[in-house]
């Protein structure tokens, strides 16, 4: 595939990429809304969160290997397709447990597919020196969609209401969908495994250390994630009384810190930091469990939002630079695999911490405890990273061996 095709599919891919993370952050902006309609407190607010992330953990190894066997190209673009759906069928919610469905059903069949198929795509199609920064910018439209999202979505929820802001926006990303089904060439993201090859098993997968570590790690680094942005907005107007417009500015500038944390994270890391990406997880990681537990004991506006700027911008830079490591560290017939493996189970601190925070605000009646327990799950992640056996890490031990 030659040179332009390869980056018009990269600027498409990125699109769809945005829309997986507008449809999360849609939801964490919707669901102040919803509750005051549907009579939803904290802890349910939580469950509808979290409802999503149980999809997405569940249905991520399936789809791993389906993307093997069908090519990512048909998974990423039948992801979007499905996805708009979706977000369109959202606009008819009328009940606490349809909206639990709806939001099950998105991250099982919508989302699962996305990540892999892009890490497929990137591993197949893109020359290995230039992998993890592409791999990286790709998680930078989380930050694109956290500043395009609120600026767009407050002002429709405020005027049409968040049934009829579902409708446009799941439009919208149909439309993408259907770009992206004209725009990526049908050659491009063919299966890495045919239907005569043997796709890598299971057991495999579950000899190789890096995995499992790399599970881990990503496990605590979603809880802090996804635990800080699905909350954000309910946090800014419950602790500080903004109303929506004044909230989806806020929420607008931490959306910039994250998409330029994460592109920092792409170039700076390969220029400057090759090879040293644990290291580097490591140090954010620290940086942002001090800064979560000093947000806390945080009574000032301008003072929690500098502290959450900082955190979300440690939280985006650990977590590019740990999803960047599978289309370094594996075969690319592993990789797929692999990666939806640990983006599956990784993705599971997705489901438990907005749950756990839902609690500890619902049981404490402030968000002391839910940034304590952010500033926790920070540190584990840091800590856990450190084990990765990258290859600088593994040379050592060949050459000990070699030596016996």
């Amino acid at each position: 595939m030659g040179k332009n095709k390869i980056n018009r599919s990269l600027i498409l891919i990125f699109l769809g990429y945005t829309c997986v993370y507008l449809d999360k952050n849609i939801i964490s902006l919707s669901v102040i809304p919803i509750a005051q309609d549907l009579g939803i407190d904290a802890g349910q607010k939580g469950l509808i969160l979290s409802a999503f992330f149980l999809g997405y953990t569940l249905f991520q190894i399936p789809f791993g290997f389906l993307g093997n066997r069908l090519g990512s190209r048909k998974i990423m673009t039948f992801a979007i397709l499905l996805m708009g759906v979706l977000m369109i069928c959202l606009g008819f919610g009328f009940s606490f447990i349809y909206l639990i469905l709806i939001r099950f059903a998105a991250g099982s069949f919508a989302h699962a597919g996305y990540p892999s198929a892009v890490s497929a795509f990137v591993t197949k199609e893109v020359e290995p020196a230039k992998r993890g920064s592409v791999q990286s910018s790709m998680i930078a439209s989380s930050g694109f969609a956290g500043i395009v999202g609120p600026l767009l979505v407050a002002p429709l929820l405020t005027m049409v209401g968040w049934k009829t802001t579902y409708f446009i926006y799941g439009a919208i990303v149909l439309l993408i969908g259907f770009l992206m089904l004209r725009g990526i060439p049908k050659n491009s993201g063919q299966p890495i495994v045919s239907a005569g090859q043997s796709n890598i098993s299971f057991f495999e997968m579950i000899k190789d250390r890096n995995v499992w570590i790399t599970v881990l790690a990503a496990f605590f680094i979603n809880a802090a994630v996804y635990g800080m942005t699905g909350w954000i907005a309910s946090y800014l107007v419950d602790e500080f009384s903004l109303t929506m417009n004044k909230m989806a500015m806020m929420s607008a500038l931490i959306g910039l810190v994250m998409m330029l944390s994460a592109m920092f994270a792409g170039s700076m890391i390969v220029r400057y930091f090759k090879n040293r990406e644990k290291q580097v997880i490591f140090v954010v990681s620290a940086l942002g469990g001090v800064v979560a537990f000093l947000l806390s004991s945080s009574s000032s506006l301008v003072v929690s939002m500098l502290l959450l700027s900082v955190a979300v911008a440690a939280a985006s830079i650990g977590f590019a630079t740990l999803m960047s490591l599978p289309v370094k560290l594996f075969a690319e017939r592993e990789v797929s695999t692999k990666y939806s493996i640990i983006n599956a189970i990784g993705v599971s601190g997705g489901f438990f911490a907005p749950m756990i925070i839902g609690w500890l605000v619902n049981t404490s009646g402030s968000y002391g405890g839910a940034f304590t327990f952010i500033a926790l799950v920070f540190v584990l992640a840091g800590g856990v990273s450190l084990v990765i056996q990258t290859k600088e890490s593994k040379q050592p031990v060949e050459e000990l061996e070699g030596q016996k």
